[in-house]
């Protein structure tokens, strides 16, 4: 994949807006398509096309990333005047959303036969990291297409990781999902003891963030406390996070006694968890 070669892009959201800006501004030629068109405003101003429909990008591009909400993906993919009815062979299918490996590996095949090549490449990393160009980027589907839109991968993130078979990108993010819960799990009851023992709790947050228990999230709470001056870290919680990691261990005959505990917590919680770092404790 070449800047020479078009690229399309559905869902221009604060995660799929900060994507696409960062791939015109590598060279790409760009054309975009939001049911919101307020959101499409920036990108061409930018110098993108805007195109009315999947399949009149599909005509377009050489390939086509989506980021959308999980229950879009088939209806743009497969519908009707989708790029599946507009696509040719050989174009390539990236799938940036978070839906589920059924789904995935459901709308691949039916792009296959086809000629057309998907790869469900959901990322970890929030919207800065989309903006910055740091996210992780995990991938499924047909190798060669990974490797002809690796060049475009990584202007996307910094960590690009193939993991094989379509759905397995899917899969690779659920546990991932699984494991960042558990890593908010260890930042509540570690700053909970903390404030019980009367350490002073942003002093002692950004030691051990220099630490072996240093995290992302933990990375996340200090800058938001020390540059940003927020006194109150809400902790990002979704029982999907762990539900659904834990319905998966079940099907395979698993236990996962970990993400239990975390999922049990954070529902006595209701999903709602605000560390408060008071300023006598600075």
């Amino acid at each position: 994949m070449t800047p020479s070669e078009h690229i399309g892009f559905i869902g221009l959201g604060n995660m799929g807006g900060a994507i696409a800006l960062r791939l015109i501004r590598a060279g790409y030629g760009l054309s975009v398509l939001d049911l919101d068109h307020k959101k499409m405003a920036p990108l061409l101003k930018e110098g993108a096309l805007q195109v009315s429909s999947p399949g009149e990008m599909a005509k377009r591009s050489a390939i086509v990333f989506a980021s959308l909400q999980s229950d879009a993906v088939e209806e743009i993919a497969c519908g009707k005047d989708s790029l599946l009815t507009g696509g040719k062979s050989g174009l390539i299918f990236v799938d940036l959303s978070s839906t589920s490996p059924e789904l995935a590996i459901k709308v691949s095949d039916k792009l296959r036969s086809r000629g057309i090549e998907m790869l469900d490449a959901p990322v970890s990393g929030a919207d800065i990291g989309a903006t910055n160009g740091n996210l992780t980027v995990f991938v499924g589907g047909n190798y060669e297409a990974y490797q002809r839109t690796l060049p475009v991968l990584q202007q996307v993130g910094r960590t690009v990781t193939y993991l094989g078979k379509n759905g397995n990108g899917q899969l690779g993010k659920r546990i991932n999902q699984m494991m960042q819960a558990m890593s908010e799990l260890a930042i509540y009851e570690g700053l909970q003891l903390a404030k019980q023992v009367n350490l002073p709790l942003r002093a002692f947050a950004r030691a051990v963030s220099g630490g072996c228990a240093q995290t992302w999230r933990l990375d996340e709470l200090v800058d938001g406390v020390f540059n940003q001056g927020k006194m109150k870290y809400k902790l990002n919680l979704r029982p999907g996070r762990t539900g659904t990691a834990l319905k998966m261990a079940k099907e395979l005959g698993m236990e996962l006694p970990g993400a239990e505990a975390a999922h049990r917590v954070f529902s006595d919680c209701q999903w709602n968890v605000v560390i408060d770092f008071d300023e006598k404790d600075s």
